[in-house]
């Protein structure tokens, strides 16, 4: 193992404060020397370290994996007595004596030579022994992680709630579990019958649910599969907690029907329109109207019990409703009935102020094509363009409006109560046209809509100039997939295709992943081949708009330290010809070693960094350039049955360019409606996205978009976006805040010391290191792999030639502090 010799302790002060010269002669073994063997642990699972020590050969006797075994080395061996000293790294030091007249065994020393940490972590635990009598000493660093092994807990809660064996229904509110082994306690909330936890401690627990919930809830625990309780382990440990009711064996029932009561009289009359897919929920369980605006919802319960039966607000508020009849609310209150007691079942109604006659649900459709003969309508043989943003509008006056995107035969439709009248304008994102080489001078056509969306079609024409056959528009995007742990299996997702207008022909893709981690050759598809750290496609298609995706697998090694920064990379282009725009040509992923698994976030990078930010983590940008930024929102259904509709909230920060906005890809069909004022929708209509218990492959989804900062941001421009999903009409869930800050790129100091700079910055051949006085330094990539370490004083210069393209940080330590910097080898 590498030693690593500190120039100054404190504590060879301790031992040597009263050492006036050394003699070169000595008697008795004299010291030289401190090692460990090569089988010394660096991570422990605990938080309890041991050191011990043998004479000239390591002692059998010692070993265990939470041992640091030294072995003494020296000269003239004979019986010694010598004074230990170990400071742990964490303020903490251990004083022990000890001694020996033989070689290879195990010192007994005096006290013992133990530590317990109060939390896990990587320690550098600094060790010194001293021999008093001929005044020779030796001393070592090592790095220690402790708390290393962290394993993941899931359980699930379902209702059985006469304990028949029959699962009554599960519980889709958060329920407070508890896990405890009596000196450590985890203890969280389910969602969507789920509850999850990472970076648990291996050991012994008991699992738990609060017993002031269970008995306001009108629970008990049936039973716990496997037990209570619950040993954990490396990977991954399931349970399965079954609940009985407390004072009632059968189903409850309610029924009614939501219409629009135009008249206000709280009856439906002839005339006045039921409302169909209208949420209404109770005790967790939630069903939707049909066509007729009725519902039966039944629920486990305690009979005569009062609960409240609701119409979901968010529901009303979207479809621009209010409730009549019941003083202006959507919430009541209903006893407890059998369904199948032959009582009167709870009837309740819900009428609606629709604002009169609701307004038919209308669409709009065209096409998009290449008007080569310029009569405006699309004939045979006349290209239609693929993935052509088209944008609908009310009216010029306004600021909202709504984009879709054409199919593989320029085909668009939208449908909704977005216009309240029965026609639209439409034209072509002038942005895209320009990206794609076509005539910007495209104009507005009027769209007549109909409720069935068949009747009326437009057709926008464009000026394609020649480029149909030889301009294809390639994309890429990485995505993850699950979580991220050591000595783990990873799951990456490479998507790619084409938004024509040209076929995409011959073309090259390639990903690479981190230095260390291995890829499952199996997983590969399409013909990739891997070479290094980089699998590379070769691949055709004749088709001018297709999409596809491959989720590969990694091996994660063991051994490292968490938020070790692994980056995934993906790149596409055309073998010939040329690409109508290259913005959308790269994807990048940066998963952080023991993220724990979020579905619902959004991440950002700029296409110079390569990289993408999680969370609220800084992503500097520089401030004396116009950064281009790439957000991509990814979701997850991990409900329990699909989701019919789901659309997201993005209020893009002001110190963003609006007019810039570009969908780079989106997993599913997708509309953009434009609230005005930054504020955008994304719509994914019957998306009908699988649940994750029934089908957990297809129940992902995303969107990747870009978007230029403001050009007159400076220094000091702040930039945070945050998402809200919706699922159906479910509350939302907000995803974490991104966050960006203009900085100066050159030289990004994190460290404490103020007088480390390096230049040029970026860089592709030199790299010069100045700091005054004296420094070590090392150059690391993003894996963690040291490139280039060593000594100066002022300046040193280091070559960077053989260095892949990407971001470097280096470390520099001085008798003034250390230093961390962000170097970019271009």
């Amino acid at each position: 193992m590498k030693k690593i010799y500190i120039k100054s302790f404190g504590i060879i002060a301790l031992f040597l404060a009263n050492i006036l010269s050394f003699q070169a002669q000595v008697s008795g073994f004299a010291i030289t020397g401190l090692t460990t063997p090569t089988t010394m642990p660096t991570t422990i699972c605990g938080l309890t370290a041991n050191v011990s020590y043998s004479a000239l050969t390591p002692s059998t006797s010692s070993a265990g994996s939470a041992t640091i075994p030294y072995v003494i080395t020296g000269n003239n061996f004979t019986g010694f007595q010598f004074v230990s000293q170990v400071n742990w790294g964490d303020g903490v030091t251990t004083t022990s004596n000890g001694g020996t007249s033989t070689s290879g065994t195990n010192i007994a020393m005096a006290p013992a030579i133990t530590h317990t940490y109060a939390a896990p972590g990587t320690y550098s635990i600094h060790t010194t022994v001293y021999n008093q009598s001929n005044q020779t000493y030796a001393l070592d660093s090592v790095m220690l992680t402790v708390g290393s092994c962290t394993a993941y807990f899931y359980c699930m809660i379902q209702v059985d709630c006469n304990n028949d064996g029959t699962i009554d229904s599960q519980i889709n509110a958060p329920v407070p579990v508890t896990l405890t082994n009596g000196t450590t306690t985890y203890t969280d909330t389910t969602q969507n019958n789920m509850f999850m936890m990472n970076n648990v401690w291996a050991g012994t627990y008991t699992l738990s649910i609060d017993p002031t919930w269970l008995a306001a809830n009108n629970y008990v625990i049936g039973n716990i599969i496997p037990s209570p309780t619950v040993t954990i382990s490396n990977g991954a440990t399931t349970t399965l907690i079954t609940l009985n009711c407390a004072s009632q064996t059968t189903m409850l029932c309610a029924t009614g029907q939501v219409y629009c009561d135009a008249n206000d009289n709280g009856m439906m009359d002839s005339g006045e329109t039921p409302i169909a897919n209208a949420p209404i929920s109770v005790n967790g369980t939630v069903v939707y109207s049909n066509a007729n605006g009725l519902y039966n919802i039944s629920y486990p319960g305690t009979i005569n019990d009062t609960v409240l039966l609701s119409l979901n607000a968010n529901w009303l508020t979207q479809h621009g409703y209010a409730i009549l009849n019941n003083g202006g609310s959507n919430l009541n209150y209903i006893t407890g009935t059998p369904c199948n007691s032959g009582l009167p079942i709870n009837t309740i109604n819900f009428p609606l102020q629709c604002g009169g006659t609701v307004t038919p649900t209308m669409c709009y459709s065209g096409f998009v094509f290449c008007d080569a003969n310029g009569n405006g309508v699309m004939n045979p043989n006349e290209a239609p363009l693929a993935g052509a943003p088209v944008i609908l509008y009310n009216n010029s006056a306004t600021n909202s409006s709504i984009t879709v995107y054409t199919d593989s035969t320029g085909y668009f439709t939208y449908c909704g109560q977005y216009s309240t009248s029965t026609y639209v304008f439409a034209t072509i994102s002038q942005s895209w046209l320009t990206y794609n080489g076509y005539n910007p001078t495209v104009g507005v056509i009027t769209l007549i809509g109909s409720p069935a969306g068949t009747t009326n079609t437009g057709f926008l024409a464009i000026n394609c100039g020649g480029t149909t056959t030889t301009c294809a528009d390639l994309w890429t995007t990485v995505t993850p997939w699950i979580g991220y742990y050591q000595n783990s299996t990873a799951y990456v997702k490479i998507n790619w295709g084409n938004y024509g207008p040209g076929a995409a022909g011959n073309y090259t893709m390639t990903m690479s992943f981190p230095a260390g981690v291995t890829v499952n050759a199996s997983t590969i598809a399409n013909g990739g081949i891997v070479s290094g750290n980089t699998i590379t496609w070769n691949l055709n298609s004749a088709s001018s708009f297709f999409s596809n995706y491959d989720v590969i697998t990694f091996n994660v090694p063991g051994g490292l330290l968490s938020g070790t920064a692994h980056y995934f990379t993906s790149t596409i282009a055309p073998t010939s010809g040329t690409d109508c725009s290259t913005v959308n040509n790269a994807g990048s992923l940066l998963q952080l070693v023991g993220n724990s698994y979020d579905p619902n976030d959004k991440v950002v990078a700029r296409p110079d960094a390569a990289i993408q930010f999680f969370g609220n983590e800084t992503q500097f940008i520089d401030a004396m350039t116009q950064e281009a930024l790439t957000y991509t929102i990814r979701f997850q259904n991990t409900g329990t049955a699909p989701a019919q509709n789901i659309y997201i909230i993005d209020t893009l920060d002001a110190d963003l360019d609006w007019s810039s906005f570009t969908l780079i890809q989106a997993s599913h069909n997708m509309q953009v409606v434009n609230l005005g004022n930054g504020i955008m929708r994304f719509e994914f209509p019957n998306i009908w996205l699988a649940d994750s218990t029934t089908n957990e492959p297809e129940s992902h989804g995303h969107l990747v978009y870009r978007i230029m900062e403001n050009a007159a941001n400076h220094y000091g421009t702040e930039i945070e976006n945050t998402a809200y999903i919706y699922f159906d009409w479910n509350d939302p869930i907000i995803t974490n805040t991104t966050y960006n800050f203009n900085n100066w790129i050159e030289g990004i100091t994190e460290g404490s010391v103020q007088n480390t700079h390096v230049y040029p910055n970026p860089a592709s051949e030199l790299l010069t290191i100045s700091c005054e006085g004296d420094f070590d330094y090392q150059l690391v990539d993003l894996s963690g792999r040291i490139v280039s370490s060593g000594s100066a004083t002022d300046t040193e210069s280091i070559s960077i030639s053989n260095a892949a393209v990407g971001i470097y940080q280096l470390n520099v330590q001085s008798n003034q502090g250390n230093s961390s910097l962000k170097v970019i080898k271009q």
